[in-house]
């Protein structure tokens, strides 16, 4: 899996760069705590049974004795260092430099030593070892703390081959038969919450085909704008290019449809943000808790990214400034803050986000007073805003009103209308207007956007045999970040500042692809540290706010 392998290097690669600070400070914390090396090498089986070093911070003392190959949470043998180090789980660290030699992947079964592999039934073995070794899994998550599990057993090593190796290889075996980009993704994730928060995220049973759908063009839309972005970044623009090659033709239209990405997103938008709350809206503090909802959502990711920009400048945050983009009131009432780097389609957002519940409450309030205090804040805003900006709050109108309709009957439209919503995208892509959302462009996209809006409401709801699991765990994988990869991707590529590609080299095909995958990777820390709270942060709010509901 070329994609497994080149997301892995560069992953590996800014891990070693960011962390190389820490990474030293662990050396000599481990040199100062008792005598021998720094690092712990031992002979795993990887892929295929080949035998590999693995590297570890060493953890136990240098003259420990390895008759037992595991080790309770109170072995004597632990050093003060190599207790922090374990419970942390940052004695794995240098493994990031076997995943840039090849012999293990971000994300794969654990290798064992030879003794335990033996213990393998055959056809598992042959399964299991038949890929690359990873420093995480699911069985890893399950059993972070195997160490608290073996304390006080008499025969620790019975237990492990008798009670938890067989259920290791229960997960070894699901990973094997339903890897994906999407499933490491969601490891990765899963990972960093169970080391951070020590929560891990379970995988529904079953997923709803729509809600999957929905999850996996979230995801989608928010990669192709990284892509377009970077493609940007790195390559010169196409018309400057003489007779360019076929490869970067291609690369050059799928990163061409960011435009029609920010459609889809409007569009979703409405769909999920102003469909609940059509769901919701006369229920008792339905607009509170909306309120609560929109802007936890934005700030959680918002926050961190403005303060990255103004770390990354180099200068402290111009805070009214700060506070306007928080409102999104970039270039309407104060300036981009750090370059815009959380995208200018964030403005649109933001007003739509504020927008429809006034237009609601105009519509269904049963004061009148409401009702009119509802029209004339609409009203006055049509009259201020600029025509593009309330124009394309149409387009994600056509969002909201398309989760109310559910077109059963018409179920065999649906695959007609995928395929001419592809075909118009396509279409608009190479004929198109495709640059800011301005006037040139509303007619294009309403017209988009009304048959984006069909073919979603074609979705068939409930769980759906075959594609459906694997299609759920690929849609939670990318869509669980789409909001962080969507806003921090330009201040993590101004920080990566990737130097410009040879546009007639094949190798730049797979330059471009690892920094992509490192600005995936950064947002899916980004994601971990800050948007993963947002139900945490929504729920003290609402405490804090609504101590009556």
């Amino acid at each position: 899996m070329l994609a497994k392998r080149c997301f892995d290097v560069a992953a590996a690669m800014l891990g070693l760069l960011l962390l190389s600070p820490l990474l030293g400070l662990i050396g000599l914390s481990i040199r100062l705590d008792s005598p021998g090396p720094v690092l712990f090498r031992q002979t795993r089986i990887g892929r295929h049974g080949v035998p590999f070093t693995i590297l570890k911070f060493r953890t136990m003392r240098a003259d420990a004795a390895q008759a037992c190959q595991l080790s309770v949470r109170a072995d004597p043998r632990i050093t003060r260092a190599g207790a922090l180090l374990r419970r942390t789980k940052l004695d794995e660290l240098p493994q990031l430099i076997n995943v840039l030699r090849g012999e293990m992947s971000l994300v794969g079964p654990r290798p064992e030593v030879a003794r335990y592999v033996a213990w393998y039934p055959e056809a598992v073995r042959q399964t299991v070892l038949s890929v690359t070794p990873g420093i995480t899994d699911w069985a890893a998550i399950r059993y972070r703390d195997e160490s608290r599990l073996l304390d006080g057993a008499h025969d620790p090593e019975r237990v492990y081959r008798d009670q938890i190796l067989p259920v290791k290889l229960g997960y070894y075996l699901d990973y094997v038969r339903t890897r994906s980009f999407g499933q490491d993704v969601r490891i990765l994730l899963a990972t960093v919450g169970a080391l951070l928060w020590r929560e891990v995220p379970a995988l529904p049973a079953q997923a709803d085909w729509r809600t999957s759908v929905i999850a996996l063009l979230r995801g989608l839309a928010a990669l192709e704008v990284a892509a377009a972005h970077l493609r940007a970044a790195v390559f010169p623009g196409m018309r400057s290019i003489s007779d360019p090659p076929l490869w970067l033709q291609a690369l050059a239209f799928l990163t061409g449809f960011a435009h029609q990405a920010v459609v889809l997103f409007f569009v979703l938008s409405g769909w999920l943000v102003g469909g609940s709350l059509l769901e919701k809206f006369r229920r008792p503090l339905a607009y509170e808790h909306y309120a609560i909802d929109r802007i936890s959502r934005l700030w959680t990711v918002l926050l961190p990214c403005l303060l990255l920009s103004a770390v990354l400048a180099g200068q402290l945050p111009d805070w009214p400034v700060l506070l306007g983009n928080l409102f999104g009131w970039q270039t309407l009432v104060v300036p981009a803050f750090g370059g815009n780097f959380p995208l200018w389609s964030l403005v649109n957002e933001t007003a739509y986000y504020a927008m429809f519940p006034l237009l609601l409450a105009a519509a269904t309030a049963t004061s009148s007073a409401r009702r009119w205090l509802a029209a004339g804040l609409v009203s006055l805003w049509l009259g201020l805003a600029p025509a593009a900006l309330s124009l394309y709050f149409l387009v994600w109108l056509i969002g909201a009103a398309a989760s109310r309709l559910r077109l059963p009957a018409a179920a065999g439209l649906a695959v007609p209308a995928w395929l001419g919503f592809a075909a118009l995208a396509a279409y608009l892509r190479l004929r198109g207007w495709n640059d800011d959302l301005d006037l040139r462009s509303i007619g294009q996209d309403l017209l988009y956007g009304a048959m984006f809006g069909l073919c979603l409401a074609l979705l068939p709801g409930g769980a759906r045999r075959g594609l459906t699991p694997r299609l759920a765990e690929s849609a939670a994988g990318l869509a669980a970040f789409s909001f962080t990869l969507y806003v921090m991707h330009m201040p993590l590529l101004w920080a990566l500042q990737p130097a410009p590609l040879d546009p007639y080299a094949t190798t730049s095909l797979l330059h471009y692809l690892q920094w992509l995958a490192a600005i995936v990777f950064g947002s899916s820390l980004c994601y971990a540290a800050f948007e993963a709270h947002t139900g945490a942060v929504r729920a003290w709010l609402k405490r804090r706010l609504l101590p009556e509901a």
